[in-house]
């Protein structure tokens, strides 16, 4: 029995030994996985750092594009407006503006739209009144009252109509 309780106790240190292997073992890894979830925390705080100020710097280049939006347009219209200014001096010259304000702004990519003789289209006509005609078609525009615009394919105002209607 001796034997036995000799062995018995080798028994129980080594696994008294063992246990204390895995319990180092174990907060070692625990350690190693602090150290990478911090680190893995401290990529994250920066990602967020940089994301947050690339966000800051989109919006102020975006409030600066809009602030200074109209600053070509305004420029092409300074011409106008000294021409204008010496139309104002000579009956004839307020037909030579109109012209040249038409120019400026289908340059910037507005386009008059045409609607005189043209079917009713909801999307580019408002009816302001219904008139009788004999020469023109139901549904067609007979007046312009006032000129609807395009700009850039997308309906700026849209043309002010008078539409026939059935007699």
């Amino acid at each position: 029995m001796a034997e036995e309780d000799g062995e018995l106790e080798c028994e129980e240190e080594s696994v008294g030994e063992e246990a204390d292997d895995a319990s180092a073992r174990l907060e070692k890894e625990l350690e190693e996985a602090k150290c990478l979830a911090d680190e893995r925390l401290d990529q994250l705080k920066r990602c967020r750092a940089e994301l947050e100020n690339v966000m800051k710097m989109a919006a102020r280049d975006r409030e600066e594009n809009i602030k200074f939006a109209s600053q070509r347009l305004i420029s092409r219209l300074l011409g106008f407006l000294d021409s204008m200014e010496q139309a104002s001096k000579h009956d004839q010259g307020v037909k030579l503006l109109n012209l040249q304000l038409l120019a400026i702004l289908e340059g910037e990519g507005l386009v008059p739209i045409e609607a005189e003789g043209k079917p009713f289209d909801p999307y580019r006509h408002e009816a302001l009144m219904q008139v009788e005609s004999g020469e023109l078609a139901e549904n067609t525009v007979a007046q312009e009252l006032s000129r609807g615009y395009i700009l850039n394919n997308r309906v700026l105002r849209t043309s002010k109509v008078a539409v026939v209607k059935k007699r």
